[in-house]
């Protein structure tokens, strides 16, 4: 499979949760082949886990439905109470109006003044950013129709409030986000696409997300579920060494077809494996107490 096939799926993945996640999965699998340099095969299994992750949706709506031209208070409270179908045309319009940045923009201050368990706000929004990058024309109104259901499914009523956080050090963020990693390793996947995406954002947008996962990480789990397991926890060998980390990264992609996160988190440990190398033995702890979760 090819990435252009698998980007292909994903603009055509819908949600069966609650947010679209195929999108990110994309990336995540193309940063995958670039460090073990399989990517057909990493292609081809995150489409299988996509597979079973979302809904096929129809190739475009927002051409297809007639509507007046919006003022913008009205696209934006037509988005914020998500009224379909209207929503469809109300980012078409502030698209064609304003341009993707803009809408961008407006919804990174919204992620970044709240702090949301699992921080969906931030990780998917920093991805359809980054794919959007790499679309052509008719690629981009089927992508503003996943752009918009996750909008309004992630953003209802939520204002933008004047951004305010405490200045956070790095090290103490990555050291609580391996303590509480969170259902999946959500709040290493969040810190990781932060980094990679710091030039997307403006620093006051930057410091309040990464102030707010460091107060995430260091509160009590939203789903008492989402602890870490201690019994399965000690089950984890302790093996140093990147051959190790590799391997165990490779058993979570490759060794399950239970969930789309085994790509998202997997590219975020070897991203954060890469910045911070030096905890290379806790990330293989991760990636395989993750894979003895799956087996459960």
């Amino acid at each position: 499979m090819e990435n252009s096939e698998l980007l292909e799926q994903a603009l055509h993945s819908g949600a069966i949760i609650h947010q679209p996640h195929a999108l990110k999965a994309v990336l995540s699998a193309n940063y995958l082949a670039e460090r073990f340099g399989e990517s057909c095969k990493v292609f081809s299994h995150t489409s299988m886990l996509m597979a079973n992750d979302s809904v096929v949706a129809p190739p475009t709506y927002a051409e297809s439905i007639q509507a007046p031209k919006f003022q913008e208070f009205r696209i934006h409270r037509i988005l914020n109470s998500g009224v379909y179908p209207a929503a469809y045309q109300a980012t078409l319009q502030w698209h064609k109006k304003k341009g993707f940045q803009d809408v961008f923009n407006h919804y990174a201050t919204k992620a970044a003044s709240v702090k949301e368990s699992l921080s969906h706000n931030v990780t998917i929004l920093l991805a359809m950013n980054s794919v959007y990058e790499q679309l052509n024309e008719q690629q981009i109104p089927t992508f503003l129709n996943r752009f918009t259901e996750f909008v309004t499914s992630t953003f209802p009523n939520v204002g933008n409030e004047k951004l305010g956080s405490v200045k956070v050090n790095i090290a103490d963020v990555l050291s609580s986000c391996i303590k509480q990693f969170d259902f999946f390793g959500h709040n290493l996947i969040t810190l990781a696409w932060l980094l990679r995406c710091k030039d997307q954002l403006s620093p006051l947008q930057y410091e309040a997300m990464l102030s707010n996962l460091y107060v995430q990480a260091n509160s009590p789990v939203e789903d008492p579920d989402d602890n870490i397991d201690l019994a399965i926890w000690e089950q984890c060998k302790t093996e140093s060494g990147l051959e190790y980390f590799e391997s165990q990264v490779n058993r979570l992609i490759f060794g399950y077809t239970s969930n789309l996160h085994q790509i998202t988190l997997a590219d975020a440990l070897c991203l954060l494996q890469a910045e911070f190398p030096q905890h290379t033995d806790e990330f293989s702890k991760i990636a395989q107490y993750q894979s003895l979760m799956l087996e459960q």
